[in-house]
């Protein structure tokens, strides 16, 4: 075996490696909101790998766009590497998920925010996809909400759906009146 061959051999289990390592860290520690703590948000390593494509894709841009004599390819992919980039910092800063006693709020990677009562589903299925349990739920309202229930905490959601197995019908928050009113 040649020395290049074992190095590039090292190379792809050493990021093998850091990648099954960040995603085990990932699970473990979810990254939840300072303002909310309820809510759970993407991992902080999807912004840090969005910045460094924005970087690594303005640097590139700058010198495609400003070396005379470039190849087009370059300032393509500069611009893709950008706009990647954007991409992925903007699907952090928009999504999160809070599943609730008796409902799940989320917003979306495109920013829309819903709240889906648990009496409000029409619809679910879980399913198992190369290992990873995924969820998936549409309202009344037409609103659908899929997500990975392996890396999100929706033990609230799938008791839910658990009480609705057994009973047939949905878990409804009970409006308890205040003392001192009523009969």
């Amino acid at each position: 075996m040649s020395t290049a061959l074992i190095l590039k051999l090292l190379l792809t289990a050493f990021i093998t490696l850091a990648i099954a390592a960040v995603a085990w860290w990932a699970r473990k520690h979810p990254n939840r909101s300072k303002e909310y703590p309820e809510r759970v948000r993407m991992p902080k390593v999807l912004p840090i790998f969005g910045w460094l494509l924005l970087c690594v894709g303005l640097l590139m841009g700058l010198l495609s766009f400003f070396t005379p004599g470039s190849p087009l390819g370059a300032r393509i992919a500069s611009v893709a590497i950008f706009v990647g980039g954007m991409v992925f910092v903007v699907m952090y800063r928009n999504f999160y998920v809070a599943a609730r006693d008796y409902e799940v709020a989320f917003r979306s990677v495109l920013g829309t925010e819903h709240v889906i009562a648990y009496s409000d589903i029409v619809h679910y299925s879980v399913g198992v996809l190369r290992g990873q349990q995924f969820l998936t739920v549409k309202s009344v309202h037409g609103v659908k909400f899929s997500i990975n229930a392996s890396a999100y905490d929706m033990s609230p959601l799938l008791r839910a759906i658990d009480f609705h197995q057994v009973t047939g019908r949905w878990p409804v928050r009970v409006e308890v009146p205040a003392e001192g009113f009523g009969p």
